[in-house]
């Protein structure tokens, strides 16, 4: 990889979605400039954001000097959460979390700030309560959003 490097597609990426509420949740450059742009927002990413992101870095990269593949997609579904702002817009659904120490986790999110998350883990017989569950967020080795199907 010569000239494409992370800190450059993210200051392009950062100037196409200034004054949006998207955000990167991870940009990754793998062997023969396979570059991965995972978007994320407070409302949403929709199709037609990915194409304008993806078309703000292929106007400004120069194929003729180096050629590279490029792949601009939400942050989606399984894909462990990184940051606050990503806790924030879970709150109400369903999170599934490992902590450092391999304990495992599974609740409805209630709450989230910088020092912890608040999980309500179902109580093991239907007619007690849901137990609501304090995790520091320093001992949380990886959160993902659960798909529950009713």
């Amino acid at each position: 990889m010569g000239d494409i490097t992370v800190k450059l597609i993210t200051e392009l990426v950062e100037e196409k979605i200034v004054g949006t509420d998207l955000f990167i949740g991870e940009i990754k450059i793998k062997q023969g400039n396979n570059i991965q742009v995972f978007l994320d927002g407070d409302s949403g990413v929709t199709i037609e954001q990915c194409v304008a992101v993806s078309r703000h870095i292929e106007h400004n990269l120069d194929r003729t000097r180096e050629d590279f593949e490029l792949h601009v997609s939400s942050y989606g579904i399984g894909q462990p959460l990184k940051f606050l702002r990503q806790y924030k817009n879970a709150v109400g659904k369903q999170l599934s979390v490992i902590t450092e120490e391999s304990t495992r986790y599974s609740g409805k999110l209630v709450r989230a700030d910088e020092q912890i998350i608040v999980l309500e883990i179902p109580a093991t017989r239907k007619k007690d309560p849901a137990v609501p569950t304090e995790i520091p967020v320093s001992t949380i080795k990886t959160a993902k959003i659960e798909v529950v199907f009713n």
